[in-house]
């Protein structure tokens, strides 16, 4: 292309974006919503209630029933035994770790069936002292518990998990395994004690005991 036709190119495209920005006409940005968060809680009546959830950048998740024109409000164990949400397609459960059986906390649920496995999570916040921040992070707790037994703690990020050891933790869930001799067996020589360990074996002896059943 020879310069003045470059040139003559350049001067019309000018000309256009001149006019177009002069009526306004630049395309219209849309914003899209959110797709909605779906799910559903089951309240201290034990009614499941369809509702629609969403999820602050900070903070935990809300809820309010679909179709209501109530706000959003966090899950309290004081309304709900459950909940459950498309955000993260995990049930959460108002249970209580403390032996005496009061004052539940939201555990999720990890694994399901005749052993159930669950996890609390607790964020402690930070604090300055001397001139230095201290402090502040989360520890991770994990729960089991067999045909709807109280709650049993077996594993944490912690130094001190209720004082009892590593041994005597793996012994109580070899003991709720027991009824699947050869997985009891094999968990027995099992080496790790880590989360995905844990889970392993928890899941297969569910599968084993809903074979049982059929």
């Amino acid at each position: 292309m020879s310069i003045s036709k470059t040139l003559f190119a350049v001067i019309a495209l000018s000309i256009s974006f001149c006019c177009v920005f002069g009526q306004g006409k630049f395309p219209k940005v849309i914003d899209k919503e959110d797709p909605k968060l779906t799910g559903y809680i089951v309240n201290t009546k034990g009614d499941t209630v369809q509702c629609n959830f969403k999820k602050p950048a900070l903070g935990t998740l809300r809820y309010k029933p679909v179709n209501s024109t109530e706000k959003f409000k966090k899950p309290s164990t004081d309304d709900l035994k459950a909940y459950y949400c498309a955000w993260d397609s995990t049930m959460y459960e108002a249970l209580p770790i403390d032996t005496d059986g009061y004052n539940p906390v939201f555990l999720k649920r990890l694994e399901s069936g005749t052993i159930r496995l669950y996890e609390e999570d607790v964020v402690s916040n930070g604090y300055f002292m001397n001139g230095y921040y201290t402090g502040g992070g989360t520890n991770t707790y994990f729960y089991v518990s067999k045909d709807l037994a109280s709650l049993k703690e077996i594993k944490s990020n912690t130094l001190n998990i209720g004082g009892e050891s590593r041994k005597k933790r793996k012994a109580y869930l070899m003991g709720l395994i027991a009824d699947d001799p050869d997985l009891a067996k094999q968990f027995d020589a099992e080496q790790d004690y880590d989360l995905k360990t844990l889970r392993h074996y928890i899941h297969d002896f569910n599968l084993f005991k809903s074979a049982a059943a059929k």
